[in-house]
This record gives C-alpha cells, sequence and structure tokens, in this order.
C-alpha cells in the first residue's frame, strides 16, 4: 500500500539536493569530449613557447656577456659534466648517483631561473652564491676519489665566486669551499697546503683583475663625462647656461657626493650660490659663503663637515676658479673620503679649470654686449641733445626725460672746470636746480679727482664732498662722474639719482660714451667762443 500523503517542501529540497550531485557528474560526463589529436595546434602552441624564450635570453644576454657570465657559463658546464661522471660510474652506491643527479639538475635549475628574471629579486647574488657553494660542496665529497678531474669544481667556483662579490673578503670562502674535496680525498699536509694556496691565489687574482677593469672603466666613463662637461661649457652664451650646465653633468664626476657652484661677488669676497646637485629634496645650500682659503688661493682645499648650508657629507673640497682679475668662483662637493679620493679630486680641478676659462670668455661678451648696448644709448641720447648743440642747459633738459627712463636718474648736469673754480650747467626742472650754485671750489670736488685720475667715478652723497652739500638736500643718494673735453675745455658730465642702489658698471659705461659725444656736440655747437663763456648765460638763474 503506498502512502499518499505528499512531500513537504523541506523534504523534496533534501531529496533533490541528494541527487543533484549525481547529475551534475552525468552532465560533466555527457559534455566532456576526449581532445582530438591536432599536430598543427601543437606545434604552433610549441612554436610560441620557444619563440618566447628565445626572446627572454635574448634580452638577457647582452648585458650578461658584458658581465661576468663567463664565468658562471664555465661552473655550469664543470658541475654538468662532473654529475655526469658521478651518475655513470657503476661502483658508487646509488644513492650517491642520484644525490649527484639531483643535486646538479636542481642547482642548473635554480640559476637558470634567477638569471634569465629581468625584474631585480632580493638577494639574487647571495641566493646564487649560495648555490654554487651548496652544490661544488656536495659534488666534490661525492666524486673526488672517482672523478679524476673533480677539483676543477673548486677552482671554477672559486673563479666565480671572486668574480661575483670583486671583495678581498671573499677569500674566506676558499677553505670553506676545499674542506669537503680535502676530507674526503684524504691527501697529504703538503698537498692541502698546496691545493689552499692555489684556490686563494686564483680568487685573489680574479677579484685583482675585475677591480682593476672596474676602475678602468669607472675612469673612462669620468673622462668621457669631463669631455661633455667641456663641450657643453663650450656652447653656452651666458652664466645662467653654464651654471645649468654643471648642475647637469658635472654630478656625474662623483655620483654619490653633493655639489654646489658658486658665483663671486664682483664688489666683495663673499660667493653667492647659484646652482646645486646631489642634495635631498627640500635642502638647499647657505646663500652666501666666504671660505678662508690658503695661501695660494687657487688651490683646493679639503675641509671636514658637510657641505656649506647642510647636513649632507663628512669631508668638503673647495675647488677655486680664477679668472684674470682673481677668482671668480667655486665648487664645492661634499661626501665621504673614499668619494673624494685623488682621482676624483683631479677631476674637480680640470673642472674648475674650465669653468674659470668659461666665466672670462663669459665676461669678455658680456663686456661687447654692453658695450654695444651702450653706444646704442648713448647715441640715442646725443641725437635727442643734437638740436640743441649751441645751449647746454636745453640739451641737458632735452636728454634728462630719457635719462630717467634709461638710469632711473632724476639728475644730469655738468661742471666744467675754470681756473680754481668749477662752473655747473644745471638742465631745467633738475633737482639740483633750486639747491646747486653757479660756482664752487674746485678742490675738493668730484670734477677734481675724475680729471686727475682720468676715470669715472661712482659713489654715494655722503656729505663729505663739496657737491654733497646741494646734493644731498635735493635728496640725491648715488651719484656717478665722467670725464669731459670740449674744445679745450675740461669738465666732467655728472649722473645723479635718489635710488639708494649704486651704478653698476654698464651704467657708468653708457654715462662715459654719453660724455664723449655731449664733448663732441658741443665743440661743434660753440666753433668760436670758448665753452666757458658760451655757458655763462645758461648758468645764470
Amino acid at each position: 500500500m503506498v502512502d499518499g500523503t505528499p512531500l513537504s517542501e523541506l523534504d523534496f529540497a533534501r531529496l533533490k539536493a541528494k541527487q543533484a550531485p549525481d547529475a551534475t557528474a552525468e552532465r560533466a560526463a555527457v559534455e566532456w569530449r576526449r581532445p582530438s589529436l591536432n599536430w598543427r595546434q601543437t606545434v604552433g602552441w610549441t612554436s610560441f613557447a620557444v619563440a618566447r624564450e628565445l626572446k627572454t635570453w635574448q634580452a638577457a644576454l647582452p648585458g650578461l656577456l658584458r658581465g661576468d657570465f663567463v664565468f658562471t657559463l664555465m661552473l655550469w658546464v664543470a658541475v654538468f659534466t662532473v654529475a655526469a661522471a658521478v651518475v655513470a660510474t657503476p661502483s658508487l652506491p646509488l644513492s650517491a648517483r642520484y644525490t649527484a643527479g639531483l643535486a646538479a639538475v636542481g642547482y642548473l635549475f635554480l640559476c637558470v631561473e634567477l638569471t634569465r628574471i629581468r625584474r631585480p629579486v632580493p638577494g639574487r647574488q647571495w641566493l646564487l652564491a649560495a648555490a654554487d657553494v651548496g652544490v661544488v660542496m656536495a659534488l666534490g665529497a661525492l666524486s673526488v676519489g672517482d672523478v679524476p678531474y673533480a677539483r676543477v669544481l673548486l677552482f671554477f667556483a672559486a673563479v666565480r665566486l671572486a668574480a661575483r662579490f670583486r671583495d678581498p673578503r671573499v677569500l674566506a670562502v676558499g677553505p670553506v669551499l676545499l674542506l669537503p674535496f680535502e676530507i674526503a680525498g684524504h691527501p697529504t699536509p703538503l698537498s692541502m697546503l698546496m691545493d689552499a694556496f692555489l684556490v686563494l691565489m686564483t680568487m685573489w687574482l680574479v677579484v685583482y683583475l675585475t677591480t682593476a677593469a672596474d676602475r678602468a672603466q669607472q675612469g673612462i666613463a669620468r673622462q668621457t663625462a669631463l669631455a661633455a662637461v667641456t663641450s657643453g661649457l663650450a656652447r653656452v652664451r651666458d652664466e645662467e647656461g653654464l651654471f645649468a650646465e654643471l648642475a647637469g653633468q658635472a654630478p656625474a664626476l662623483a655620483p654619490s657626493c653633493a655639489w654646489a657652484f658658486w658665483s663671486k661677488d664682483p664688489t666683495t669676497d663673499e660667493f653667492r650660490a647659484v646652482r646645486w646637485a646631489g642634495l635631498q629634496d627640500g635642502e638647499l645650500p647657505g646663500f652666501s659663503f666666504t671660505p678662508t682659503l690658503g695661501v695660494d688661493p687657487t688651490q683646493p682645499l679639503l675641509i671636514p663637515g658637510p657641505l656649506p648650508g647642510t647636513g649632507f657629507g663628512t669631508t668638503t673640497l673647495i675647488q677655486p676658479t680664477a679668472g684674470e682679475a682673481g677668482l671668480n668662483g667655486l665648487i664645492t662637493v661634499a661626501g665621504g673620503p673614499q668619494e673624494l679620493d685623488a682621482a676624483t679630486q683631479g677631476l674637480i680641478r680640470a673642472l674648475g679649470i674650465e669653468m674659470g676659462a668659461t666665466l672670462i670668455r663669459l665676461q669678455t661678451l658680456d663686456d661687447q654686449r654692453q658695450r654695444t648696448e651702450a653706444m646704442e644709448h648713448a647715441n640715442r641720447l646725443a641725437g635727442l641733445a643734437a638740436p640743441h648743440a649751441g645751449h647746454q642747459r636745453a640739451a641737458l633738459a632735452a636728454i634728462r626725460p630719457a635719462i630717467a627712463d634709461v638710469l632711473r636718474s632724476e639728475s644730469l648736469h655738468l661742471e666744467w672746470v675754470n681756473g680754481d673754480r668749477v662752473q655747473l650747467v644745471i638742465g631745467e626742472d633738475d633737482p639740483l636746480e633750486l639747491h646747486a650754485p653757479a660756482w664752487l671750489p674746485l678742490a675738493g670736488t668730484r670734477t677734481a679727482e675724475a680729471l686727475l685720475e682720468g676715470r669715472t667715478l661712482r659713489e654715494p652723497l655722503t656729505g663729505r664732498r663739496p657737491e654733497d652739500l646741494f646734493g644731498v638736500p635735493a635728496g640725491l643718494r648715488q651719484i656717478a662722474v665722467a670725464p669731459l673735453r670740449c674744445a679745450g675745455v675740461d669738465g666732467t658730465l655728472q649722473l645723479a639719482r635718489r635710488l639708494p642702489r649704486a651704478y653698476a658698471a654698464s651704467e657708468v659705461l653708457l654715462l662715459q660714451l654719453l660724455a664723449e659725444r655731449l664733448g663732441l656736440l658741443f665743440a661743434a655747437g660753440v666753433p668760436t667762443a670758448g665753452v666757458a663763456n658760451s655757458t655763462t648765460e645758461g648758468v645764470t638763474r
């Protein structure tokens, strides 16, 4: 009799859950089909894998062959050869033969994988060195008594370790490599001593040759960098480009050091930092620096302490750069004593010579450029005064607005020597018009000094000169004086301004050129009368 009570929802769900795995398995069995053998796909995937592996080694081999990969290849061949000899020796126990074969296969697999990986692997060199030592000691203990050329492993491993680390401290690993060979081989004390001597000397020779080659390559790279800097300095046309070139390329001479390049203030003994390199973000050298140099200020000086104004380095090299008139700049390099060795100091000295010569050349170019610009301005100003060649006061009044625009100066006047007195010619609306007298004693004036020494003057108005008695009340702070000669009469052209900034050399040059042109202009305007007589009317106020 069948119970006709219907199943509840809970019982139906339980029954369905019990039958679900079998249904899934049946459905998977129905859907799965045995893969067909397709030789075209097999060859395609195989060729793809081989091509990808070849590309990997093609990218890695150039760097390996340029380095010390040849020592690694030698050790790989030796390990494979000795392991094959051990496996093929029937007199050895089967466990020893299996151990040698598995050790060689695992070693070669580990080395190949670590070598072909291009991304950085932490501790890669230490892993490879541990693998070299481990496989050589294992194979040496197993094969030294049965394989005649097993000791080749010892020397190839010693060469590989010495070339990998290139440090004399690696020689301490030599006796450790030798230990299993000597224990398993039972040699005499003399042969043990000779083996140790050969292993250590081989490692020392490889360390010496590889470090010498590294030093030679480093020296060539530094000389190349110095040549690049020298070539770049020959192409610069201003000081900004000079210091930018130095900060961009000079640090290659000592990459681990901090560099600062300084320009000398022409009016003081201070040096101002222009460019720097090698410092941490946010760290800057001092704004100004006044070093205490030796008896010969052009010689480099090595001082203890960091770069001026920073905390970088334990030793600082100060390399002055000299021009025709003395020092014109500094190079400071901070680092450790090992980084600032004799070779590095020689390169920095050569760089300082190039920097000093370039500063001289740029100064010459700048002087020529300033003289050209000053001549253009002087010709333009003289052209403004040309219509008033016969009236000096009007000529000064015509020039003064342009002078105020070009030289930021409010006053321009003439002083003519007449015996032991000086006659002043002042244009209209000049700040001195209401303060200066018509005549002034010659003694102690700037006109007397400028004519006596035959040079231009530029100095502040401090109240010590006779002219300061009316210049200071007019509010003038700085003055420049240029000698002037017109029709046999000596005088000066004087420029003054209210700004406290002293006149620059380029501004004094413009004043000197303007004085020459005004002397010719005024001489042409008064061909018969003397200059002193022609100005009497101009100075009457």
